[in-house]
């Protein structure tokens, strides 16, 4: 082992001065004195080794630290590296607090002794659970990796090599033993688990480590499966064991609530990693584009008299209504409120006839959703005017009775020998009729 530890510093100075200054590398030393003595070291995002008895060989310049340990909140130091000098850095981790409950089964990593080990992920931050040395030993002292029941992405990376991944199902109660960098090596029955209870995340020994993986758990869900344009959701959600929560793929909280407002039908996705598992759910939000809208005119018709007055109708208002609209406007008035009303003037006519004004009010908003609504306004000229009727020719004057007799008189007159002269004959033609009778008889 302390070869293979010799080797692999050597391995990693060499590197580092190469990638870092290869014509004239000039280096210092780090030495990090933390508590966990366990910790572990990223040297730049590289894994290095635990900070146990190790001091390290690291080019002149300024570079970021990284450690970490199963069970306590990541530490980041930015440090300057002097030439032939060392620096030393003194980091105290914060634990996390609380006990972890079973079921549990466990992982027994060998051939790996100073590689970092991840579960589930490739960022150290959320997804570290130890170093090998910490997982390889199950005889007298216990050096275990204890996880809950269920399927697991194991992955060791040391230094600046290509990290190695495999899937490791473990069951409840059985302890799976995987070859570093060749795969599961075989599956044994672990009756251990059945006897522990409540545990800390992470327990050191002399000889032995317990490193302790809750699992991971979580909630999500949406107010509500469907929203009209404009109105908004809420999303709630938590978890438990997690070290890295995302929402659609943004970093969360553990636990919040966040007020939506699509505006087209969306689908959320949330997702809880940590070592423990991965725990995602969903929630689709409906939107409906749909705008309501409404316009009329009151009163629909204004009637005007000769004088260009309106005769028995008041003021003509256009009144509108648009629901979950974002932009409203009304030809010929222009833009406008959601709703509202509005007087509108009227030219009287110069003459007889009816003309049509329409309004159009268009609604639209930002979900796609569109409507249109018209109302019409009727104006009634004057009446035509009549024409008089020509007044009749006078009747001829009457003369007075007087002047009528004394006119009449010579009219009169004239006709008188007419008259003697029938008269004669009548006579005569009597005289004629009685001679005669008389002969005859």
């Amino acid at each position: 082992m302390r070869v293979r530890h010799f080797g692999f510093l050597l391995s990693v100075t060499v590197l580092l001065l190469t990638c870092m200054q290869p014509a004239k590398a000039q280096t210092g030393k780090l030495v990090v004195h933390a508590n966990p003595r366990e910790a572990y070291i990223y040297v730049d995002g590289e894994p290095i080794a635990e900070t146990k008895g190790h001091w390290f060989v690291v080019p002149v310049g300024t570079h970021k630290i990284d450690l970490y340990n199963y069970g306590y909140k990541p530490e980041t130091r930015n440090v300057t590296i002097e030439a032939h000098k060392k620096t030393v850095l003194d980091v105290t981790l914060q634990a996390v607090p609380g006990t972890v409950s079973g079921p549990w089964g466990c992982i027994t990593l060998e051939g790996a002794p100073r590689d970092a080990v991840l579960l589930n992920g490739k960022d150290p931050a959320a997804f570290f659970v130890g170093h090998g040395d910490e997982f390889d030993n199950e005889f007298v002292w216990k050096q275990e990796l204890i996880v809950p029941p269920g399927t697991y992405t194991l992955t060791v990376e040391e230094g600046f090599q290509t990290p190695w991944s495999t899937t490791v199902n473990v069951p409840a109660n059985q302890r799976v033993v995987v070859d570093a960098y060749k795969g599961v090596h075989n599956t044994v029955a672990w009756s251990r688990g059945e006897q522990l209870k409540e545990l800390p995340r992470f327990k050191p020994g002399i000889a032995s480590t317990e490193v302790v993986v809750p699992k991971v758990g979580g909630m999500f869900s949406a107010s509500t499966g469907e929203v009209n344009c404009g109105d908004s959701a809420d999303l709630k959600w938590s978890s438990s064991g997690a070290a890295k929560v995302e929402l659609n793929g943004q970093p969360v909280g553990p636990s919040g609530q966040q007020t939506v407002e699509p505006k087209k039908t969306t689908s959320y996705h949330f997702t809880a990693a940590g070592p423990g598992g991965v725990y995602t759910s969903d929630a689709t939000v409906n939107v409906n584009p749909q705008v309501t809208a409404s316009l009329n005119v009151s009163p629909e018709q204004v009637r005007y008299n000769q004088a260009g007055e309106a005769v028995g109708s008041g003021t003509p208002t256009v009144t509108w209504s648009a629901t979950h609209a974002d932009s409203v406007s009304i030809d010929p008035i222009g833009s406008v409120g959601a709703s509202g009303s509005q007087a509108v003037q009227v030219t009287p006519p110069s003459g007889p006839g009816v003309q049509t004004v329409t309004y159009t009010l268009h609604a639209t908003n930002a979900c796609g959703g569109s409507e249109t609504r018209t109302a019409s306004l009727q104006i009634e000229g004057p009446p035509p005017v009549q024409q008089a009727a020509a007044p009749p020719p006078p009747a001829p004057a009457e003369s007075a009775p007087v002047e009528s007799a004394a006119l009449a008189m010579p009219h009169a007159a004239s006709n008188l020998p007419l008259v003697a002269l029938f008269g004669l004959l009548s006579l005569c033609a009597g005289a004629v009729v009685m001679f005669v009778a008389k002969h005859v008889a």
